[in-house]
């Protein structure tokens, strides 16, 4: 039999000899019974004992935690990244606990709101002032329009501005700005005051070296930094008349139609008065759409809405021979997007001055 031998006695007994390892095993295996027995309870008790009082602890310090323990080794689940150091430090301090896991989200960074500083344009031509820009509050906007109204008349301005919290003010004296367009005067011939990147430059025409001074000195009251490039009783260079015509508000057509609004038409009429005070110029009138439509309407509406515009400065005086028109339809966006503010820029007429 396996484990057991058998030995003769000169008697004639047999006498079996027992291997000596099976008691042993069998009292490994009962002592074994006895842990299972007492330490899996005991276990579950420390178990629960550290889950109770940690969550207990966790909570006096103002944390919503999930947790659980296997032994003395826990895991803890918090609601914010933010609160993983301190739910640590206080279950690490918890009598019993060897270490402990701490869990959370991964903690969510707002993107910088990209801001861009305060843009502002005036257009003086002619006894009229046009104001185009965006700046940050509505009171901004105020300052400038209010500043040139007494002296031009509310009639005679034409706000266009736009309100943007988002862009940054500046040091610049924004009611100052208005005392520019004002120390230009209403003989002024397409003579516009550009805030851009903290930067006051002026261009344009005007009567006399005086009031070129004037507005010079109006703007560096306004501005730190000024450039004056004002032209006294002579056309201006091709790039001054580029800045002047860049600086018109946007060419409103009524919807899906080559037929200006009154707005559109107001634009087009300060147009006019640029090319009338620099009769060397001649401009291409480019149109643009939106992806709205199909590609071979928007070709269409470009065209047309760009040939309005040539022959609605026609009528306005300026010599046809001067003026080409084209239309590009949604080929050349400005900006990317199909969203109504990607859609607002992108659809546009241009007035690119020919070198």
């Amino acid at each position: 039999m396996a484990g057991t031998t058998r030995t003769t006695l000169s008697t004639g007994w047999e006498v079996r000899k027992r291997n000596p390892l099976i008691p042993i095993g069998v009292a490994v295996v009962g002592l074994a019974a006895l842990v299972v027995t007492f330490e899996v309870p005991h276990r579950h008790a420390v178990e629960d004992s550290l889950t109770d009082r940690t969550k207990v602890a966790l909570a006096k310090a103002g944390i919503d935690a999930d947790v659980r323990f296997v032994g003395r080794d826990g895991t803890v689940k918090v609601g914010s990244a933010d609160e993983k150091d301190k739910a640590r430090e206080v279950t690490l301090g918890i009598d019993g606990v060897r270490v402990v896991d701490v869990q959370a989200p991964p903690k969510v960074t707002t993107p910088e709101v990209q801001r861009s500083a305060i843009s502002v344009k005036l257009l003086v031509d002619n006894g009229k002032v046009t104001l185009t820009g965006t700046v940050p509050a509505e009171g901004d906007r105020a300052k400038i329009a209010d500043a040139v109204k007494p002296v031009f008349g509310a009639e005679n301005v034409q706000d266009e501005m736009t309100v943007d919290a988002t862009r940054v003010a500046d040091d610049t004296d924004l009611a100052g700005l208005g005392a520019v367009a004002v120390a230009l005067g209403k003989d002024a011939k397409a003579a516009v005051v550009d805030l851009t990147d903290h930067v006051v430059t002026l261009t344009g025409t005007v009567a006399s070296a005086e009031t070129k001074d004037k507005a010079e000195t109006a703007a560096k009251a306004a501005a730190k930094s000024v450039r004056n490039e004002l032209v006294v009783g002579q056309a201006a260079a091709p790039e001054q008349v580029q800045t002047q015509l860049v600086a018109l508000p946007t060419v409103e057509f009524e919807n899906d139609s080559a037929t200006l609004t009154p707005q559109g038409r107001a634009v087009v009429e300060n147009a006019a008065s640029i090319l009338r005070a620099n009769p060397n110029i001649k401009v291409s009138i480019e149109g643009h759409t939106d992806l709205t439509g199909t590609v071979e309407h928007n070709q269409t509406l470009s065209e047309n809405r760009a040939r309005t515009v040539l022959d609605t400065l026609v009528s306005l005086g300026i010599a046809a021979d001067r003026l080409t028109s084209k239309g590009f339809g949604e080929s050349r966006p400005k900006v990317q997007g199909s969203d109504a503010a990607a859609n607002g820029v992108n659809r546009r007429v241009e007035f690119i001055v020919q070198q």
